[in-house]
C-alpha cells in the first residue's frame, strides 16, 4: 500500500512539473513600432569612442560618455530611413540629428579637442 501511495504521488508530482514546462510562454504582443538595438551598435558606439580616446586624448569619463551618446544617436539615426516620408525630408532629419549629436559631443570635449573633432569627422 506504502508503494502503491508513493508511486501515486510521484506520478502525480511529476505530470504537474511536465505539464508546467511544456506550457509555452506568452509572446509579448507586437505594435510593429518596436525598434530593435542593431547587433553591431553597441561594438560601432566602443569603436567611435576609442578613435576619439586615441585621436583626441580623452580621458575613460569622457569616453564612455561619448559611448553613451553614439549609443542613444543609434535609434534615431536607424528610425529615420525607415520613415514614411519623402527623401527630402529624411535627409533633412538625418542632417538635424547630426548637427544635435555634434552639440552634444561639443559638451563632453574641451574646446580644442572639439576642434580637432571637427576636422577629423565632419565632412
Amino acid at each position: 500500500m506504502k508503494n502503491y501511495l508513493f508511486l501515486s504521488t510521484l506520478l502525480f508530482v511529476s505530470a504537474h512539473l511536465f505539464a508546467q514546462s511544456t506550457v509555452p510562454a506568452e509572446k509579448p504582443v507586437k505594435t510593429g513600432n518596436e525598434w530593435k538595438m542593431p547587433g553591431d551598435a553597441i561594438a560601432r558606439a566602443q569603436n567611435f569612442a576609442n578613435d576619439l580616446k586615441k585621436s583626441l586624448g580623452i580621458d575613460d569619463v569622457t569616453s564612455q560618455k561619448v559611448f553613451k551618446a553614439y549609443l542613444d544617436n543609434t535609434k534615431p539615426v536607424d528610425e529615420i530611413p525607415m520613415l514614411p516620408i519623402s527623401e527630402d525630408e529624411k535627409k533633412e532629419r538625418l542632417k538635424a540629428n547630426k548637427i544635435a549629436f555634434n552639440e552634444t559631443i561639443k559638451g563632453l570635449l574641451s574646446a580644442d579637442q572639439y576642434s580637432k573633432y571637427t576636422k577629423l569627422y565632419m565632412h
